[in-house]
């Protein structure tokens, strides 16, 4: 980007992708009321072209203005960027002109005579919209958005070859080439250029972008690869920016840094040829589909799992739970209901939530339900969560019945019981839970003498403190 444009027009640029739906509205009415005023035989429906084709020239020739002004970031491949910039102006050009012959202020008589077949330069103009838009959405969403999942004469892509073996594997391709294409190509492709950027092949991404280079190789801290990942949400350089796609993950950040550290960024290495830690090796072997790992933090084998969909994500955010998924593309996922999301006396309503997690009851390995004012009973749904492995219940009023509801766990490893209501008697329940390894009872009614005479036998670690 020229650091001569001025921040303004930058500003009013980015209102091309909304002003820009104004001009298809309108010039695409216009062909309907012909369409129907011909199929119907009334002419009357044609009183409202006129309006329509005015006003869709006027937004068009707004669009035009606000698309120059965005594309002056540089952030766009410049022969894509110039046939969407031409066809646009062709639009509104014509769009002007059919509002003339419509409303008949052109005298050329040889324009004139194109009245009777307006419905002509209507179609025209729906034809030019169209590819305009195409052209519009390869710039944003790469040059195969339109077809990539066309059913039919599709070009055949070389696929990888499906490793058997994690020492098979290919860093970049089989690891890192994923994440990029799920998390950052839909901003820096080919087409389009953020921060004239692209992630489209190795020379484009060891090219760098305005900013200079994104990886250096043997020291992914100080590469902008991780360190951009790794600034807070709300920063202004965090990437994937917010309302992008979702942040990548601890263990998606993992395997770039194992690229960049231990492969030297080099995108032909395999893993066979890299020094490759443990918890890097569990985290590529779940990414491949070739076997259990274990998430970092977590202490028991992960199982295989179905896909939680879009619309479940959907349904459970809009009761208020967050989800993160743990391992790459392993439907395994944290589940956390921010604290007085159930405010205080409501009980039920924390019960009708929690009844909510039963659909992806499999895909939960970690959940934190804090201070969410959950009742005895609601634990019970709790305990219908398989593969829970961190569970954290503190601050809220449950007693020792709540506790016989999670003996059934097999897989719970972390329990925190601070500020809850449960006593000594709870400590024999938690004894017959015999994955767990540690139990947090700070501000309960658990004395440190109960916790002596359990350090006796073989129980988990009860710790009376944070």
């Amino acid at each position: 980007m020229d650091n001569s444009v001025p921040d303004f027009v930058l500003f009013l640029g980015r209102f091309h992708p909304l002003v820009v739906h104004l001009p298809i509205g309108f010039l695409f009415f216009a062909f309907v009321l012909e369409v129907f005023s011909r199929w119907k035989k009334n002419p009357m429906l044609t009183t409202g072209i006129p309006l329509a084709l005015f006003l869709g020239a006027i937004s068009g020739a707004v669009a035009c203005v606000l698309g120059y002004m965005l594309s002056l970031s540089g952030d766009y491949e410049a022969d894509a960027l110039d046939t969407h910039f031409w066809f646009g102006i062709a639009t509104t050009a014509i769009a002007f002109l059919a509002w003339l012959i419509r409303i008949e202020k052109i005298k050329i008589a040889q324009l004139n005579r194109l009245h009777p077949n307006i419905s002509g330069g209507l179609t025209l103009l729906v034809i030019l919209l169209s590819v305009t838009g195409h052209y519009g959405g390869n710039l944003t969403h790469g040059s195969d958005y339109l077809v990539k999942y066309f059913p039919f004469g599709k070009e055949e892509k070389t696929e990888l070859v499906a490793v058997t073996k994690l020492e098979d594997a290919q860093v970049f391709n089989h690891l890192v080439g994923p994440i990029l294409d799920n998390k950052c190509a839909s901003c820096h492709n080919e087409s389009k250029k953020k921060g004239s950027l692209s992630f489209h092949d190795s020379i484009a991404i060891l090219k760098g972008g305005k900013n200079g280079k994104i990886l250096i190789s043997g020291n992914a801290s100080e590469s902008e690869m991780i360190k951009r990942v790794l600034l807070e949400p709300h920063h202004d350089d965090f990437m994937p920016p917010e309302g992008k796609t979702p942040p990548l993950t601890e263990e998606e950040i993992a395997i770039l840094t194992y690229w960049i550290d231990n492969a030297k960024g080099n995108f032909d290495a395999t893993v066979a040829n890299v020094e490759t830690p443990e918890d890097i090796s569990g985290i590529a072997s779940t990414m491949l589909g070739l076997s259990s790992s274990v998430v970092k933090g977590a202490d028991i084998a992960l199982p295989t799992v179905s896909v939680v969909t879009a619309n479940q994500i959907v349904d459970l955010e809009k009761e208020g739970f967050t989800l993160r998924e743990l391992v790459f593309d392993s439907g395994l996922y944290e589940v956390v209901l921010a604290p007085n999301t159930v405010v205080k006396g409501d009980g039920q309503a924390a019960l009708k939530k929690l009844e909510k997690l039963l659909t992806i009851k499999e895909n939960i390995i970690w959940l934190s339900l804090e201070d969410n004012q959950l009742t005895d009973e609601s634990l019970k749904i709790v305990g219908q969560l398989p593969n829970i492995q961190k569970l954290k219940l503190n601050k809220n009023p449950l007693s020792d019945t709540a506790i016989t509801e999670l003996v059934n766990l097999k897989s719970l490893t972390s329990l925190n019981l601070y500020g809850t209501q449960v006593t000594s008697k709870s400590l024999q329940t938690i004894a017959k839970i015999t994955s767990l390894k540690h139990v947090y009872v700070w501000k309960t009614n658990i004395k440190q003498e109960d916790i002596d005479e359990m350090a006796l036998n073989d129980y988990p670690e009860v710790i009376l403190g944070l």
